[in-house]
């Protein structure tokens, strides 16, 4: 960072399924040059005037980097890194090699001005003061190069991302730059230039609550598979079919409650209980928009207790669309006949 002294509803809903067994800012993009993540334009420090394209800048004449083109002296526009970052240089490099330290010609370290934020206020650009082992001949050669503020990790060897100018170094020691404009169409305002305010106002409307409601495609149906013997038990598995949670109630964010209900199994001739029936609820990420869903610790097949809780969403979360699906096992009782068992799985969704 530079900075001088001398600068100024309940809702419930029911739902059946069918049980059979056999047995998961932007920052603006610059267009000069390529690559460079914000607009990069150069103040002078002493003069918190904005140096024109093309305008003669000595090697050792002290000017910082700015993401606009304007209020240089109000100090409230910052560079802002990604939460990788974990350091902040200055660098000049061939015009291509921003990105990569071993291309780097001369660089020297900088500091964040808020490391929780990743962000830099007013980059000092001396380049006098940077350094590097072929840095002199920058300066005593001339040429096209790139020069701006480069987010650091890995104890500054990698680039996480950077914004910079070109620069054209006279041999000898004069530099001068080309702003780097917003994407937008940005441009850089003339010096001695005027400007005018424009007052915004805007009246915004109170978003209002929705409903809660749970959803399943029609005849949804979990089939198991075919059975296996597991120490001498029948044991077999399914998917549960996809069911929907949608809360659009975006102002009171009530939490919801989604409990499961299982009937007993029964075929032509005998029965047994649904304790033998294993649940492992799951939130399924493709078409989920909510947060804060949490899926029910899985029952064991053999000792599963319902009603029990399927998922939930607390005060606060599960607003938006929760895809739920669930990993079924059954295990029949040892004594319990072959054949094809039904039962029913009845989902109840309450407001919290």
């Amino acid at each position: 960072m530079f900075r001088t002294s001398a600068l100024k509803a309940a809702a419930a809903a029911a739902l059946a399924l069918v049980l059979v067994g056999t047995g998961v800012t932007a920052a603006q993009a610059a267009n000069t040059p390529a690559g460079s993540t914000e607009p990069f334009y150069i103040f002078d420090a002493t003069t918190e005037n904005l140096v024109k394209d093309g305008e003669a800048i000595a090697f050792d004449q002290l000017v910082a980097g700015y993401p606009v083109g304007e209020g240089f002296s109000n100090y409230d526009q910052m560079f802002t890194g990604p939460d990788k970052a974990t350091g902040v240089f200055v660098f000049v490099s061939p015009r291509g090699g921003e990105r990569d330290t071993s291309k780097w010609l001369g660089s020297q370290m900088n500091a964040f001005n808020d490391p929780a934020k990743k962000t830099v206020l007013t980059p000092a650009l001396l380049l006098n003061n940077l350094a590097g082992a072929n840095y002199a001949s920058v300066k005593a050669n001339g040429g096209d190069f790139s020069a701006g503020l480069a987010f650091t990790s890995s104890n500054g060897v990698i680039v996480e991302d950077a914004s910079f100018a070109y620069i054209t170094v006279k041999p000898g020691g004069s530099w001068s730059y080309t702003a780097t404009v917003p994407a937008g169409g940005g441009t850089t305002p003339p010096a001695g230039g005027t400007s005018g305010d424009i007052s915004l106002q805007a009246t915004t409307v109170a978003p209002q609550d929705g409903s809660l409601s749970l959803s399943v495609p029609a005849g949804a149906k979990a089939t198991f598979g075919q059975a296996q013997l597991v120490n001498n038990k029948s044991t077999s598995t399914a998917s549960l079919p996809e069911v929907t949670v949608t809360d659009d109630r975006v102002v009171s964010k009530k939490g919801w409650t989604l409990t499961q209900t299982v009937a007993a199994f029964t075929s032509d001739a005998a029965s047994f209980s649904s304790a033998n029936l294993g649940v492992g609820p799951k939130v399924n990420p493709t078409g989920t928009t909510s947060t804060g869903v949490v899926p029910a610790t899985a029952q064991t097949a053999g000792s599963a207790v319902y009603p029990s809780t399927f998922a939930s969403a607390a005060a606060g979360s599960g607003v938006g669309v929760t895809k739920l699906g669930a990993d079924l096992t059954l295990v029949a009782p040892s004594d319990a006949p072959a054949g094809t068992y039904t039962s029913k799985m009845t989902l109840t969704l309450v407001s919290k």
